[in-house]
């Protein structure tokens, strides 16, 4: 199943869209059937936990639920498959001039990873044996190995969403998939779990709920629905420690005409547990790979986040400290609205990042500020009667990279010189 239409789809520009991951459930055999795995014994690890700010870091006074990307979510069935990643080890590359490996997941720069992946078209691979070899090979870290599967399968198969959206979705092999360039939820986790094995890498394809491209949330008074499992994303082992991606949500989305838009999505791939499990609910909850896990009803009764878009991510924020964290919040208040970087490691610097605002129904813009004491930007805005409140970067003035620009710089420029924003996140205004 695709990621749910609240989800983000393709980034919004001007107006928000869900995102065009796909979300399918479709009958495949993989690897994780093997009955002599013991998963009781492989998933004992301690799992990665929970992304934590500074101990002064306080919420917003707004309910903050789960998120529901806009530019990220992919098609609607019955699976979700979408990367994710999580905290890695250090490791040195015993390759070419590859630099020390950092230890931090949101740091790493795979862009040569990236870039090699792009080197195998599907049309020019003979088998499955001679990808995974080629693909390796550069490479002697887990991480990077599993990241470039991750970008061949963005790069090479497509979302099939007209069987997806016809109801006829077939049973697919890795074999085929590949032969095909084709593939719903399913066929991008088996595949991702093939090539990984014949990487040596230990992975498992893993079945559950998506909060995808058919998703609606529930409405007050509605029943709880039965558990369902429609959506298939993988758990893998990467240096120790187990992470949780989505080759399916990463590769691309379902717009909302129902066709697929191949759109990498990279934060599939090093998102923490406790994200991944706002739209991920599996089957089997010892893969959730969080301290405590989440019950069925917790999870779909889970109130909706706000929508965010693809730039939000691609831009660097953490959604798990966007506040306030739900959707909806009151008319007629002063509410804060912070947001946070993903990665601790990142500049804070003006000089560094893009002015954040935030607009209301007056079209009027105002800025956010950094607290040294809550790690964020923020700022306290009186909600309007009703519409929407959305978050957006200054992008651009008069046409120049807007990077660096001031609160200061902003005002000056306000009304004098053409702007470009690029929306990041959306509220809605609700009588609470």
């Amino acid at each position: 199943m695709f990621h749910p239409a609240p989800a983000p789809p393709v980034p919004p520009r001007g107006g928000m869209r869900s995102p065009i991951t796909p979300v399918f459930n479709v009958p495949h055999k993989t690897p994780c059937d093997d009955n002599s795995v013991d998963l009781s014994r492989l998933l004992a690890r301690k799992p990665p936990p929970p992304p934590v700010r500074s101990k002064n870091f306080v919420p917003a006074t707004q309910i903050v639920t789960h998120i529901r990307p806009v530019a990220f979510h992919p098609p609607p069935l019955n699976l979700s498959s979408k990367p994710v990643v999580v905290e890695e080890d250090p490791v040195q590359i015993v390759a070419t001039p590859y630099p020390e490996i950092p230890s931090c997941l949101q740091c790493r720069d795979f862009s040569k990873v990236d870039a090699h992946a792009a080197l195998f078209p599907r049309t020019s691979v003979h088998s499955l044996q001679n990808l995974a070899l080629g693909l390796e090979e550069p490479f002697e870290d887990e991480v990077d190995k599993a990241r470039v599967i991750f970008t061949w399968l963005h790069c090479n198969i497509a979302y099939d969403a007209v069987s997806f959206l016809t109801g006829n979705v077939q049973p697919s092999t890795p074999e085929s998939t590949l032969a095909s360039g084709l593939a719903v939820c399913e066929g991008y986790a088996g595949l991702f779990e093939q090539l990984g094995e014949l990487m040596g890498l230990q992975v498992h394809t893993v079945s559950g709920h998506g909060k995808g491209y058919s998703y609606q949330p529930l409405k007050a008074g509605d029943a709880i629905p039965e558990k369902s499992s429609g959506h298939a994303w993988n758990c893998i082992l990467l240096n120790g420690e187990w992470h949780l991606v989505d080759p399916c949500w990463g590769a691309g989305v379902l717009t909302g005409s129902g066709t697929y838009e191949a759109k990498f999505s990279p934060h599939w791939f090093i998102s923490s547990p406790s994200e991944f499990g706002r739209t991920h609910f599996p089957t089997d909850p010892s893969f959730q790979l969080t301290p405590e896990q989440t019950t069925w009803e917790e999870y779909i009764l889970a109130p909706e986040t706000p929508v965010i878009t693809s730039d939000f991510h691609l831009y660097g924020y953490h959604p798990m400290f966007l506040q306030p964290s739900e959707k909806h919040v009151p008319e007629r208040q002063f509410v804060q609205f912070s947001v946070s970087k993903r990665c601790q490691h990142a500049s804070m610097a003006v000089a560094d990042n893009y002015l954040l605002v935030i607009s209301t129904n007056d079209k009027d813009f105002v800025p956010l500020a950094f607290s040294e004491e809550l790690d964020a930007w923020t700022v306290n805005i009186f909600t309007p009667r009703n519409g929407d409140i959305t978050l957006y970067i200054v992008n651009s003035v008069n046409a120049q990279d807007a990077r660096g620009l001031s609160i200061e710089g902003f005002g000056k420029a306000k009304g004098r010189k053409v702007m470009g924003f690029k929306g990041l996140a959306m509220w809605s205004v609700a009588h609470l």
